[in-house]
């Protein structure tokens, strides 16, 4: 489980920043689901991740996935309830690099948040942060901090 973008500030502001525990509770959640692709929220106060929200693939699928809308209304909602908000969406790619498909960018409806894919195709989960736009996406960086 290691980031493999640079330990530094980017143009959009301080990297994302995720504690240990949450990141390895990501990773674990995406190796359940395999080999259909997870997918769930992280939220908190930026850039500091604070909670994990492991949503089901309604889509049951291994190239794509679709949130139980009720639990992201319901992990929304909590977020809302403790005065944070989605920074980051993540999905895996059982298969493939943790590098945007294009049906990530085709179905990409919320531009603003940044994506984190897990990859699952070596034994180390890669895990790498994107912005994505309808025809490009850009490496994020990011860093794994302390909890607490």
């Amino acid at each position: 489980m290691s980031p493999t973008s640079p330990d530094s500030s980017s143009p959009a502001g301080d990297p994302l920043e995720i504690p240990g525990p949450i990141l390895l509770e990501m990773i674990q959640h995406c190796r359940r689901e395999a080999p259909i692709e997870a997918c769930g929220l992280l939220g908190g106060r930026p850039p500091r991740v604070s909670a994990i929200y492991p949503l089901r693939n309604a889509a049951a699928s291994e190239t794509r996935y679709d949130a139980d809308p009720g639990e992201l209304i319901a992990a929304v909602r909590d977020m809302r309830e403790r005065g944070t908000r989605i920074l980051g969406i993540y999905h895996s790619h059982p298969k493939w690099p943790a590098v945007p498909s294009a049906t990530d960018l085709r179905e990409n409806y919320y531009e603003d948040v940044p994506r984190i894919i897990v990859s699952l195709r070596a034994p180390e989960a890669e895990v790498r942060v994107w912005r994505l736009e309808p025809d490009r996406f850009e490496e994020l960086p990011w860093r794994v901090v302390a909890d607490g």
